[in-house]
């Protein structure tokens, strides 16, 4: 099924057992139950077990049943499988009808407002819906799932209060970029693609959210953008799918440019630099200098993403703009000659402590993913 889909979609109410469709073809038939076990060389026990659904019909009686009532194997067989899938079925609702409160561990709201969930109700349809979409077969196996990630995580926000909204967020990331076509990931493509990257900083929102994707589809990168959910710290994610495609998801949760492209080149850093077995799901303390990280490999993605946007051989001209910042036409004549978006500027001025905070914001430019 399509993870989306709707389980319950092609699920009648109740499905009749083969020996219901036996009993009737042998009255068509005029074909005695003794009768037929004598033909088949089964025992009339099984046989009437058979009809009253108490057995199921296997492939080898549903070959001898072939031979002697003239309906395919393949409709006997087709009519058991049903059958016992129902039953299946049933049964799983009735395991998962205790736990339909999981369900308010989400954003219920939300889930409604993105056609995932019809309603907020807390009924074992929805819950089997919402397994559906995750993927997963159980409220365990979907928490498991994400153990495993956090195990994977070398910072994270999931597992936290916010753990499920999160597991949201990034499952919606995953489900999109598995939908792009990219070309095999080639990390020499990509490295030679970053100045192009670096330079769509400079246009306006509607050239970059076509360009960007478009771009790093070819160097076998799914870039995704998912605005943030309510609740949720996450900036941005990076999940290898495949050996040859990796996901990088970016949220909105900040609204401004220069986090905006921090974090894209924060999760490219990733990509380039660290491992295929890993996910990265990244928010603001992640780019902060003075935190302490629990690996490095946070603040290589850093060093990446400042270098990539003020190259180092602008890093004596950025230190004179820090040590005098004002006024604000030579933050915007030092991103002329970088080549980058003001905004970003004032950014990492801010982060350094050289520009307060309440300073130079106009210069940033709103970031809003629907």
């Amino acid at each position: 099924m399509n993870p989306g889909a709707d389980p319950l979609a092609y699920a009648p109410d109740s499905i009749p057992h083969p020996g219901e469709t036996l009993k009737d073809t042998l009255d068509e038939l005029g074909i005695p139950q003794a009768d037929l076990a004598r033909r088949t060389g089964l025992s009339t026990k099984h046989i009437n077990q058979v009809i009253k659904g108490t057995a199921p019909l296997s492939p080898d009686t549903a070959l001898l049943l072939e031979r002697t009532t003239g309906v395919p194997a393949t409709l006997w067989n087709s009519l058991e499988a049903a059958y016992r899938t129902q039953q299946a079925r049933e049964e799983e609702s009735k395991a998962l009808a205790s736990r339909v409160d999981w369900l308010s561990r989400f954003p219920l709201a939300e889930l409604v407002k993105l056609k995932i969930l019809p309603n907020r109700e807390k009924t074992p349809a929805n819950l089997l819906r919402l397994l559906d979409w995750f993927g997963v077969a159980d409220p365990d196996t979907a928490e498991d799932v994400w153990r495993s990630y956090r195990t994977a995580f070398r910072r994270s926000t999931v597992l936290e209060p916010n753990e499920y909204t999160t597991a949201t967020w990034l499952r919606l990331a995953e489900l999109r970029a598995r939908e792009l076509d990219t070309h095999p990931f080639d990390k020499s493509r990509l490295t030679a693609l970053l100045p192009k990257l670096r330079a769509l900083t400079l246009a306006e929102q509607d050239t970059w959210i076509e360009d960007l994707p478009r771009l790093c589809a070819e160097v076998g990168v799914a870039v995704v953008f998912v605005p943030a959910l309510p609740k949720t710290r996450v900036s941005g994610a990076t999940r290898w799918l495949t050996p040859e495609k990796v996901l990088v998801a970016l949220s909105d949760r900040f609204k401004k440019d220069d986090q905006f492209w921090f974090s894209f080149f924060h999760e490219l850093g990733h990509v380039l630099l660290h491992g295929k077995r890993l996910t990265f799901m990244d928010d603001s303390d992640n780019f902060s200098s003075s935190k302490v990280h629990e690996d490095p490999d946070e603040d290589e993605a850093n060093e990446f993403a400042a270098n990539t946007l003020i190259p180092l051989p602008y890093t004596a001209d950025y230190q004179q703009l820090r040590a005098k910042p004002m006024p604000f036409s030579r933050i915007e004549a030092f991103a002329r000659r970088v080549g980058i978006a003001p905004g970003i500027v004032v950014g990492r001025l801010q982060h350094d402590d050289a520009l307060d905070w309440k300073y130079g914001n106009n210069l940033k430019r709103t970031v809003t993913l629907i």
